[in-house]
């Protein structure tokens, strides 16, 4: 499941992708005034592209988690690593959630919806991002190649991987034993039967679900990506040069307002 997420998901991801560079090339084309265009290319279809980007990892990742509920499989895994998690403060359905983080954390974020006991649900939130997802692989790539000799840098990419792991479990023990004090909420499951799901009642989770992420992940995404244009644009300037807007703009005031974090490593 987790490697269909983002094999499959690639697929339609990269005609996504281009669809929506394409309907910015084309809505483009439709308006002269500089500013307008901008807007709307740059902030609106750039936000709403990054947002339904994610959705064939969403709907993938549900078929998943929906085939595993429904033939009653889950109820057996979760009860098999729940021993290991609860050594850390964790339920055993954590697992999906913080596997899927490898991947990407937005459905990761999502997946925790498995989980039914609030505490389990924040603690398995917290930690999600000690998981290392794709999008710090590029990061752990460039300081991995900058830093160690190309012999050692795979397994140091593979010691990153690890680690980031069991600091999350670490962590996941701290935050049981200090912020989420109390109780454990003791492991009781019914081990349904083997079921064969519906078609219709995998329709109704999947469609279900891809609706919450487009609505709350949605308006976030959206918010941000105009929010950033906006800090990018402006204000303007007399040269007409990107460069030169993109440096005086309030987003490179604040770039240049955290300099001095990165003069020691040269940046």
């Amino acid at each position: 499941i987790f490697q269909s997420t983002f094999s499959l998901g690639s697929i339609p991801m990269d005609y996504i992708d281009a669809g929506v560079s394409w309907l910015g090339e084309a809505v483009a084309q439709s308006i002269s005034h500089d500013g307008l265009r901008s807007l709307i290319v740059d902030g609106i279809i750039s936000g709403v592209g990054a947002v339904l980007l994610f959705l064939p990892n969403i709907i993938i990742l549900y078929i998943g988690i929906a085939l595993l509920e429904t033939t009653g499989y889950m109820s057996r895994v979760a009860f098999l690593l729940d021993g290991f998690f609860h050594k850390f403060g964790l339920h055993g359905k954590s697992f999906i959630p913080l596997v899927t983080g490898f991947g990407c954390s937005v459905p990761a974020y999502m997946a925790t919806r498995t989980l039914k006991n609030k505490k389990d649900r924040l603690i398995t939130l917290f930690i999600i991002g000690f998981m290392s997802c794709g999008a710090k692989l590029p990061i752990y790539v460039l300081f991995a190649g900058a830093f160690f000799v190309p012999e050692e840098a795979g397994n140091v990419l593979f010691y990153i991987y690890i680690s980031g792991a069991l600091l999350g479990l670490v962590m996941a023990k701290i935050l049981r034993v200090t912020v989420f004090k109390g109780e454990d909420e003791p492991f009781v499951m019914e081990m349904p039967k083997y079921r064969v799901p519906t078609l219709k009642l995998l329709y109704t989770i999947v469609s279900m679900e891809a609706w919450m992420y487009l609505k709350k992940a949605g308006t976030f995404i959206l918010a941000a990506t105009i929010l950033i244009w906006f800090a990018s644009n402006y204000p303007k300037v007399d040269d007409p040069s990107p460069k030169v807007q993109l440096e005086q703009s309030y987003l490179g005031q604040i770039g240049k307002s955290s300099q001095f974090l990165f003069d020691p490593i040269g940046l």
